[in-house]
């Protein structure tokens, strides 16, 4: 951080300037530090009021007290933030407004706010933080009660699940993910400084396997060999983009040619941040190359829609047995294929083939950018098909 003065020509005391060139956002953080003094007292040199002697000289220390502060309230934001510090931070760090927050609908608001003006999450995360949000403003509705940072105890955990599940008709998996965004919020309560009990900590609801589907062989070659034209030709294309690179739809949607490195494409996750490392192979680099690396917009909700219509339309119909759980209930479904088919399934369907194909986890873990192993092992779905061969090839 250094200071300097607004007008440091004038004849009269002038404003000082705070600048700090944030590296992540390659982009100059600027705000006045509410002081003024005459240009005649400043050091630019040292960009600091003149040492001085006699009556002036109190004055001037002050001024140079007050700067250090300054000075020293930016590296707290840094050593809270490390690499990650933005300029919405320091906005925030240096905000004299401090809002008075009482009712934990007014924390979520104010966190929900945070996230946008940061930036650190995508718009979809965004929207799911509402729906919870909106859940929990209904459950208040209902209790006629506005709940506090001390209401937060066992019994309102209990109270707020079991509403969830029984009215809201939310499976283990949906309320599983729910919970988590609360306990998020509460994380974020806690580092702006605030005391809640540790009872959120003792409810878990527990997750369960899921049957996600990818494409096989056979059924990726019949979206590759579909004869398309218009929007249809458009989803597929997205789709295959997808399947041959791993990343997620909000990534794999948003190539583009300043990404390419020589026969590679480096491309930092939207959502984690991380880096992928995709190879450019012929088949990638003709879609891309078709676009002019301008690929087609659309939401991933449309596009939901859109692949379905066109996978069902190319008869990708087998049986799929779905199982969901609501607290001891179970329930199973049977859908046809094309049903269950997203904007995933095309990340699922590359890890899963090049599994298959034998490339190694530590390679796939870099292309798809996953830091996990066992977040990997979610992704790789099981082919009937290959183990049917493999395990006739082992007992031959």
């Amino acid at each position: 951080m250094y200071f300097y003065l607004k007008q440091p020509k004038i004849n009269k005391p002038t404003p000082i300037i705070i600048q700090y060139y944030v590296k992540k956002e390659k982009k100059l953080f600027v705000k006045p530090a509410n002081i003024s003094i005459h240009p005649k007292d400043w050091s630019k040199l040292n960009r600091l009021p003149k040492l001085k002697r006699g009556g002036d000289s109190y004055k001037n220390k002050r001024i140079t007290d007050q700067l250090i502060k300054l000075n020293k309230k930016l590296n707290k934001a840094i050593e809270k933030n490390g690499s990650g510090l933005t300029i919405g931070h320091l906005k925030e760090h240096f905000s004299k407004k401090k809002k008075t927050l009482i009712y934990l609908q007014d924390f979520w608001i104010e966190f929900i706010n945070e996230k946008i003006k940061m930036q650190e999450v995508g718009k979809e995360t965004i929207q799911k933080y509402k729906v919870v949000l909106n859940k929990f403003i209904k459950f208040q509705s209902i209790n006629n009660k506005k709940y506090t940072l001390r209401d937060l105890d066992n019994n309102f955990y209990s109270s707020f699940i079991s509403y969830l599940r029984n009215n809201d008709k939310l499976y283990d998996n949906t309320l599983h993910r729910y919970f988590n965004f609360f306990k998020t919020c509460l994380l974020w309560i806690k580092k702006k400084g605030y005391k809640i009990n540790n009872d959120y900590k003792h409810f878990t609801i527990k997750k369960h396997e899921t049957n996600d589907v990818h494409l096989i062989e056979s059924e990726l070659k019949l979206l590759e060999e579909a004869n398309l034209k218009g929007a249809e030709q458009r989803a597929r294309d997205l789709f295959l983009i997808g399947a041959y690179t791993g990343q997620r739809f909000s990534d794999y949607s948003m190539f583009e040619k300043a990404d390419q490195r020589q026969s590679v494409i480096i491309k930092k996750s939207k959502k984690t941040k991380i880096t992928s490392l995709i190879p450019l192979h012929p088949k990638l680099r003709n879609l891309l190359e078709k676009y002019q690396w301008k690929l087609p917009k659309i939401s991933s909700q449309k596009f939901n829609i859109r692949i379905q219509a066109l996978c069902k339309k190319l008869e990708i119909n087998d049986k799929i047995k779905k199982v969901s759980y609501m607290g001891k209930d179970k329930k199973e479904e049977v859908f046809p294929k094309w049903k269950l088919i997203g904007s995933h399934t095309a990340r699922r369907t590359y890890i899963t083939l090049m599994s298959e194909r034998g490339m190694p986890d530590h390679q796939l873990m870099k292309i798809a950018g996953i830091r996990d192993v066992k977040t990997l092992q979610k992704y790789k779905k099981i082919n009937d098909n290959t183990l049917i061969e493999t395990s006739n090839k082992l007992w031959s």
